[in-house]
C-alpha cells in the first residue's frame, strides 16, 4: 500500500463515519427536521463534534497521525539505509 491509497482508506473510513452519523441524525429527527435540512444539520453536529475536541476525536486523530508517522518511517527509512 503506497501513500495514496493509505490516505484514500482514511479519507473513505472518515466518509463512512460522517454518513452513519447523518443517518443516526435522520432516522432520530424524522418528522421533526425538514428532509432538505437533514444533510445541514448532520455536518453541523459533525463540526460541533470537532470544535468541542471531546476525548474520543483527539484520540483517533493521535491514533491516525501515529500511523501515518511509522507508515513514513517505514517507507523513508530503506531509502536513508540505502544512501550508505
Amino acid at each position: 500500500m503506497d501513500i495514496t491509497e493509505l490516505v484514500i482508506s482514511i479519507i473513505e473510513m472518515m466518509i463512512d463515519m460522517a454518513k452513519m452519523i447523518a443517518g443516526a441524525i435522520s432516522d432520530a429527527t424524522a418528522g421533526i427536521v425538514p428532509p432538505d435540512a437533514v444533510a445541514p444539520l448532520g455536518i453541523l453536529i459533525l463540526l460541533v463534534i470537532l470544535k468541542a475536541g471531546f476525548d474520543f476525536t483527539k484520540k483517533v486523530i493521535d491514533i491516525l497521525i501515529i500511523i501515518f508517522l511509522f507508515y513514513v518511517l517505514i517507507r523513508i527509512i530503506p531509502m536513508i539505509l540505502g544512501m550508505f
